[in-house]
C-alpha cells in the first residue's frame, strides 16, 4: 500500500522534480517489485496518511483507460480503482509502543486529527490536474498538476503539527501523484518503458476540484487494503478572482 510513496521515502537521493523521477527510470535496468521487504515500513502494519480520493468521473474513467492499457504488460499490476488518490502527507505507523521516530501512540492518533482539522478549515479547494505518465522504481504513477497547493498543505501539516514525522518525500522532495500499478517482474520492463513515453505525448487529463482532504488507516498487506478514514476535512470554498 502507498508503493508509490515508499518508493521515494526509501529512496536516499529521491527524486525532486518530475523530469527527474523520469530521467532515473528510464536509466533503471531493474524494478522494485511487489513483495520484496519493505525497510520503511520495518514490520509495521498500520500505516497513517492525510490523502486525496480521487472520485471525479471524468479523472476516474482517465485513470482507468490508462491502467487498462499498461495492465497488457508483463509484470505490470495495475490498483483497483477504489485505490485511486494522492497522499498529502505520510503521517507515521499507529503502534502501542514507540520505538522508531515515526511511530504513532494509538492514544494520540485523535489529537493529531484535531490539530489537523484546526489548520485545514482556513485551507481553500483547489484545481487538480491528471498530468503526464511517470514511474519510480516501485510503481507506475500519474503526475498532478495543481500549481503547488498540494505541497503548500504539505508543509503546512509538518510547520504546524510537529509531531508528524519528516520524510525525504517532504517539503522539497514532495511530488503530488497518483499511484496507478505495482510491479510483479521485471519481465516488460523495456516494453514499460516505451509504453509510458508513448502515453506521455498524449498530454494532461481532465482537472477537477478537490474539496476535501481525509485522514486515513490503513492495513499493510500483499494486497491493496480499503482505507479506514479516521477523519474527513471539508475545505473552505474556492476564491474567486477577478
Amino acid at each position: 500500500m502507498f508503493r508509490g510513496d515508499w518508493s521515494l521515502a526509501m529512496s536516499t537521493a529521491p527524486a525532486t522534480s518530475f523530469e527527474s523521477a523520469w530521467a532515473q527510470f528510464q536509466a533503471l535496468d531493474s524494478l522494485q517489485l511487489s513483495g520484496e521487504p519493505s525497510a520503511f515500513a520495518r514490520g509495521r502494519a498500520q500505516n497513517l496518511a492525510f490523502l486525496v480520493r480521487i472520485e471525479d468521473k471524468a479523472a476516474c474513467e482517465h485513470l482507468g483507460r490508462v491502467a487498462e492499457q499498461i495492465a497488457r504488460i508483463p509484470g505490470v499490476e495495475p490498483f483497483p480503482s477504489w485505490f485511486f488518490h494522492a497522499t498529502v502527507k505520510l503521517a507515521g505507523f499507529q503502534v502501542i509502543r514507540r520505538t522508531h521516530d515515526d511511530d504513532v501512540l494509538r492514544q494520540d492518533v485523535p489529537r493529531i486529527a484535531t490539530k489537523v482539522r484546526d489548520v485545514l478549515s482556513h485551507q481553500a479547494a483547489f484545481q487538480l490536474e491528471l498530468g503526464l505518465m511517470n514511474s519510480f522504481r516501485s510503481g507506475v504513477f500519474m503526475e498532478l498538476r495543481d500549481g503547488g497547493a498540494m505541497r503548500k498543505l504539505n508543509g503546512l501539516l509538518m510547520d504546524s503539527v510537529p509531531e508528524l514525522p519528516r520524510y525525504p518525500i517532504d517539503a522539497a522532495g514532495f511530488l503530488p501523484h497518483v499511484s496507478l500499478a505495482r510491479f510483479t517482474s521485471n519481465e516488460g520492463l523495456v516494453q514499460l518503458k516505451a509504453a509510458l513515453a508513448e502515453l506521455r505525448t498524449q498530454g494532461p487529463g481532465p482537472s477537477f476540484t478537490v474539496g476535501r482532504v481525509e485522514f486515513v488507516r490503513v492495513w499493510l498487506s500483499d494486497e491493496p487494503s480499503e482505507f479506514d478514514t479516521l477523519a474527513s476535512y471539508q475545505l473552505a470554498p474556492a476564491r474567486v478572482t477577478g
